[in-house]
Order: structure tokens, then sequence, then C-alpha cells
């Protein structure tokens, strides 16, 4: 039986070494400068009630960490001077945690800044929801609380 050992010149074994290294220094930069997972943020348009998408990076970790930093990021408000934020500005995540599939989430008081005539705390809430719900599809549910009070006790 012949062996089938493939033979190549010395030229050829270089040219193969020269490209193996060159795809190891082009994955270790990639890895260097990788810019985390892209997550959608949705947000109301500034002058009508048409919603819209933005998309941010979000860095690799555990995901009780990406849920933060995505929440954070959501309170945070958007890019674009065409939109508004969920909340009211300067509203601040207090505390975030993952139990059985559901999420807890503890923000600030200054949530409840805005008029109360016109604004529409329901709608604010289910915005935020369904941007927690869509990028983590994991999570059964998402129990808000505001300084550690639920919301809408009486009904």
């Amino acid at each position: 039986m012949k062996n089938n050992i493939i033979s190549l010149k010395r030229s050829s074994w270089i040219f193969v070494f020269t490209i193996i290294i060159s795809l190891l220094i082009s994955v270790f930069f990639f890895f260097l400068n990788f810019p985390g997972i892209r997550k959608s943020f949705i947000y109301k348009a500034s002058d009508s009630d048409v919603l819209r998408i933005e998309h941010k990076y979000i860095p690799l970790g555990r995901e009780s960490e990406r849920i933060v930093t995505y929440v954070n990021e959501l309170l945070l408000g958007p890019v674009s001077e065409h939109c508004i934020p969920v909340f009211e500005k300067g509203t601040k995540l207090l505390s975030c945690f993952k139990r059985n599939g559901i999420l807890y989430v503890d923000i600030s008081e200054d949530a409840l800044k805005g008029n109360a005539v016109s604004t529409d705390f329901r709608q604010q809430i289910a915005l935020f929801k369904k941007n927690v719900q869509r990028n983590f599809p994991t999570l059964k549910e998402i129990e808000l609380f505001i300084e550690g009070k639920s919301l809408f006790d009486g009904e």
C-alpha cells in the first residue's frame, strides 16, 4: 500500500503558512475590537405616534449582565433627537434581577415626573416591557417597580 503524502515545494509551504498566520492575526483583531451583541431599542417618535427602532451594541457577558446593560441603555434614551425616551430623562435603574424566568426591575421615581395629564404611563410601561421581551425572549414575564412599589396595585 502506498502512502499518499502531500509534498509541496518550499515556496508553497511558505505561502500556506503566510495565509494561516494572516488568518490568525485577522481573527485576533476581530475579537479584540468585537463590538458586542446587536440589540434593538424601540422608541416613540417625537413628532407622531409612530414607533422607531434604533440599534446599539451590548457587550458580551452573562445573560444577567446583558439584561442590566440593556435596561440601563433603554432608560438612558435614544441617540436620535427624533425619538423620545421611554420614561422621563433622569430615570435610573435601582435593581434588576431574573428569577424563575421572571425579570424584576426597580427604577427610580423620576419615571413619574411627566405631566400626569398628557403622559400615558401604561403606554410607557408597555413599551418598556415590549423592548425587553423582544430582546430577551426567554423571559416569561417582566415585573416593574418604582422605588420598590408595585405599579397599579389597586386593580
